[in-house]
């Protein structure tokens, strides 16, 4: 039997059975490739822009909000139900913040117009925080003016985002002019308006358009004398740590509102409303999954037609070898030797492309950025000097369209793993089904038809 191996093994390497270098193999080997690489480029720019649209909403604005669905929808004793929320070891542990916020639709003035907008105010406990963004619930401060901002808790100032002081030309230290819904409605009055003029005194950056286009900041004891409800509040914002937890804790928050007799008179006056970011933002989150698997389901076709491909050059090398096959199994070779031989034919090339293609995806994703301003020094070299003058620079990935200082790209191993180990396993499959038909021919029938 040592003898048959050594024979086997030798007219394996003489006749090149495994056919590595056949041109239909290095076709299946660079398609498969193309597409594991190309797989883990899109991949990585997509959970980089997840991530970072992500994160620009977790620190747009609070986790998780409490509100008041009773009457007027007014908070009053909120510092009690802060402090019965903190009495509950677990809650506290999972809270990063909790204070009371106002949050409201309004108007600001814009030439003769009115635009919509929404209104935040959040406690201002320390100024020095403030501007080095360590309040949890103010957004990241880009500029203000030192001179003004110290008085935001005591005079009419506001803060708004980038993107809305580039909409409406509202430079630091402009007076801008809102209008809020004052007092309750009345069949004879209507709804009643309050309107008044703040001092812009700086302007923030969250990372998220809709978010840095809508929405004024104040302090909370101004939005309360606005808004006309001194002393009270109509949200109460929590942070938590664990953004994977969001409906556990809310679970946890419903709970301990809807305790009995914790505190008769809140609970007659209040019907609590629960909301998680998650929740508010579900459709954009769902569309952002929906699109990513879209992608992906279209990348893997890549890897699927190398699979194909890999069955077709199998059976094409089977065909070539069909005399070299009967010859080593009339030399005893067993038919499951035969099986295994093209099956890891198929296996190595799979494994070789995976490899090669996720190296080079990881590659080309930890330098993207560098490589798409390459291109575009390249097209714009080229531009300039055929077309002088009248060429318009070309920019390949606008920031001011997808809002980011960079092409976020983020590189999930366990996910390159796993589609490495899916080609694999594809290869394998592809190689199997041909070489069945390889291990089952009748070495006489094919000695002497070939």
């Amino acid at each position: 039997m040592g003898i048959v191996s050594l024979i086997t093994i030798r007219y394996i390497r003489g006749s090149r059975v495994l056919g590595f270098l056949s041109i239909k193999s290095r076709l299946s080997f660079i398609v498969m490739a193309v597409g594991v690489g190309l797989l883990v480029v899109v991949l990585s720019i997509f959970n980089g822009f997840q991530k970072q649209v992500k994160e620009s909403l977790w620190q747009g604005g609070p986790h998780i909000t409490i509100e008041n669905s009773y009457g007027s929808g007014a908070i009053y004793d909120y510092e009690t139900v802060i402090t019965h929320l903190k009495s509950d070891p677990k809650l506290a542990e999972s809270f990063v913040s909790v204070e009371g916020n106002i949050t409201s639709h309004g108007l600001i003035q814009s030439n003769n117009n009115f635009n919509p907008i929404m209104i935040r105010a959040v406690p201002i406990d320390s100024i020095e925080k403030l501007v080095e963004n360590g309040l949890p619930n103010f957004p990241r401060i880009l500029q203000y003016n030192r001179d003004d901002i110290p008085s935001i808790n005591t005079k009419k100032m506001v803060v708004v985002g980038k993107e809305m002081s580039a909409i409406y030309g509202y430079g630091i230290g402009r007076e801008i002019t809102m209008a809020v819904p004052g007092g309750r409605f009345t069949v004879e009055r209507g709804v009643q308006v309050n309107v008044q003029s703040f001092r812009l005194v700086g302007l923030f950056k969250t990372g998220y358009y809709n978010y840095d286009s809508k929405f004024v900041f104040l302090s909370l004891p101004q939005a309360q004398e606005f808004f006309k409800m001194k002393g009270a509040v109509n949200q109460i914002a929590i942070k938590v740590r664990s953004l994977d937890d969001l409906k556990l804790t809310k679970h946890r928050i419903l709970s301990r509102l809807n305790e009995e007799n914790w505190n008769q008179k809140i609970q007659d006056d209040t019907s609590w409303s629960v909301r998680t970011i998650a929740e508010e933002q579900e459709n954009f989150l769902a569309a952002l999954r929906l699109e990513k698997t879209i992608i992906s389901i279209i990348v893997f076709l890549f890897i699927v037609l190398a699979a194909l491909g890999m069955v077709a050059t199998v059976h094409s090398l089977i065909r070539a070898k069909r005399r070299s096959i009967g010859t080593l199994k009339a030399l005893g070779l067993a038919s499951n030797d035969i099986l295994l031989i093209f099956t890891l034919n198929a296996m190595i090339v799979g494994i070789l492309s995976s490899l090669v293609g996720g190296m080079t995806g990881i590659f080309i994703a930890t330098k993207l950025e560098v490589i798409i301003n390459a291109i575009s020094e390249i097209i714009n070299g080229v531009g300039g000097l055929l077309n002088p003058g009248d060429w318009d620079p070309v920019e390949l990935v606008p920031k001011d369209i997808y809002y980011f200082d960079h092409i976020p790209v983020d590189i999930d191993i366990s996910f390159i793993f796993m589609v490495t180990t899916a080609a694999t396993i594809l290869s394998g499959l592809a190689g199997y089904f041909p070489a069945r038909m390889a291990a089952n021919l009748n070495p006489v029938d094919t000695i002497r038809n070939d």
